[in-house]
């Protein structure tokens, strides 16, 4: 059983190194390369396959069964070459004059293999079973491995070559492509030498792992740093992105929210009043006074300061509630939450800052609020009307008591 040994033993190392690729969906996967390569590693493992039954067979001296199990061994043998010729052109994705070449000396093999098989059954020209049940080989089965160590010199000079002549990142993987044509070269050729050895089995197992090793890992690795650096692409772009609109969702001069903020906020508070998902909110709408009259006596560097400090005010007064800046002079703020609950108290506080300022000349705001919970016709649009028209209403009150 020391040949059979050696199939189940190459077919349990390609089972192992290759399982992800072996049992992931054909449509899930991409890559033509490997593709190529998982239909190759299926003609392998059928090979290893037909090679430990061709032993069990033997030693049972079932003739007519093992002549037809040598015929199919023959077969896969030479679909094995082909794929591998197959997964080679797509490995190396070039289209050329070589790339015809390969493909064509793959097929031609496996066409001149199913022939001589034909003629087999007729003259035995490949191998046969003689009176006493031992196997025997013929001239034509020497020339088909004779074929196969040619075509795997081919591609081991054209990895050489093509080596010397890269400068890719690619060299190492394209060296071991070389590396397992030289060690099917040399196994096909002791395979030839000795029939009853394993050495076919042995060269693939071999190559087979040279190739998970050095093609397949070395793949991963690369798609993984790649991946990693777009990862870290997008996470930079995300950032600058969140700058952007950080710069073009905020006042440049308070560093509150601006107008385009405001407006996607309404919209966004719209769409919750639809759905019925908000009911306890209010809005106050803000103006300063006397901005203009800063603005023509002191020069406008006086005024950005007096809309500072308005700001200040604002912000210090509703803490946890977002504030915006609509206008030169104008601020609304939405009230939810905590500051919704305690909006009467803030007001006041407001109304007591407002009253120190005019007295010592700090900023002076004229304010109005709405609560969407009291109104009867419940909108976005009711609730500004109403908030602006106590601001209003305040303002004059103001300049009515200067």
């Amino acid at each position: 059983m020391y040949y059979s040994s050696i199939g189940i033993l190459a077919t349990l190392v390609l089972v192992i190194i290759d399982f992800k690729i072996l049992i992931s969906p054909s449509h899930t996967n991409k890559r033509p390369a490997h593709k190529a390569y998982k239909q190759f590693l299926i003609s392998v493992l059928a090979y290893y396959f037909v090679d430990v039954i061709w032993e069990a067979l033997y030693a049972l001296k079932l003739t007519t069964a093992n002549f037809i199990e040598t015929t199919i061994y023959f077969i896969v043998m030479a679909l094995s070459v082909i794929l591998w010729t197959r997964y080679v052109i797509v490995f190396l994705n070039k289209k050329n004059k070589f790339a015809k070449f390969l493909l064509y000396t793959g097929f031609l093999l496996f066409c001149f293999q199913v022939i001589v098989l034909i003629i087999n059954f007729f003259v035995p020209i490949v191998f046969w079973f003689n009176k006493d049940g031992v196997y025997e080989v013929g001239i034509a089965r020497d020339v088909n491995l004779l074929i196969q160590v040619i075509i795997f010199v081919i591609v081991a000079i054209y990895m050489i070559i093509h080596v010397v002549r890269s400068k890719s990142k690619l060299k190492r993987r394209h060296c071991a492509v070389g590396m397992f044509s030289f060690i099917m070269i040399i196994f096909v050729t002791l395979q030839s030498m000795h029939p009853f050895m394993p050495f076919y089995a042995i060269g693939y197992m071999l190559g087979v792992c040279i190739l998970h090793t050095f093609v397949i890992e070395d793949e991963k690795e690369a798609w993984r740093k790649e991946l990693e650096s777009l990862l870290k692409i997008e996470e930079i772009q995300e950032i600058e992105i969140g700058k952007v609109r950080q710069m073009a969702y905020t006042d440049p001069l308070t560093g509150v929210k601006n107008k385009m903020s405001y407006i996607e906020d309404v919209g966004s508070i719209e769409q919750q009043i639809e759905n019925g998902e908000i009911e306890d909110f209010g809005l106050i709408v803000l103006d300063l006074n006397d901005l203009k009259k800063i603005n023509d006596t002191k020069g406008h560097d006086s005024g950005d300061q007096y809309i500072k400090a308005g700001c200040t005010l604002i912000c210090n007064t509703f803490k946890h509630s977002p504030v915006y800046r609509i206008g030169g002079d104008e601020f609304t703020v939405f009230l939810s939450g905590e500051d919704y609950e305690n909006h009467k108290q803030l007001l006041e506080e407001l109304k007591e800052a407002v009253e120190y300022n005019k007295s010592t000349g700090g900023v002076v705001i004229a304010y109005g609020f709405a609560d969407y919970k009291k109104m009867s016709g419940k909108s976005f649009l009711r609730l500004f009307e109403s908030a602006d028209k106590k601001m209003y209403k305040c303002k004059q009150a103001l300049k009515a008591n200067k």
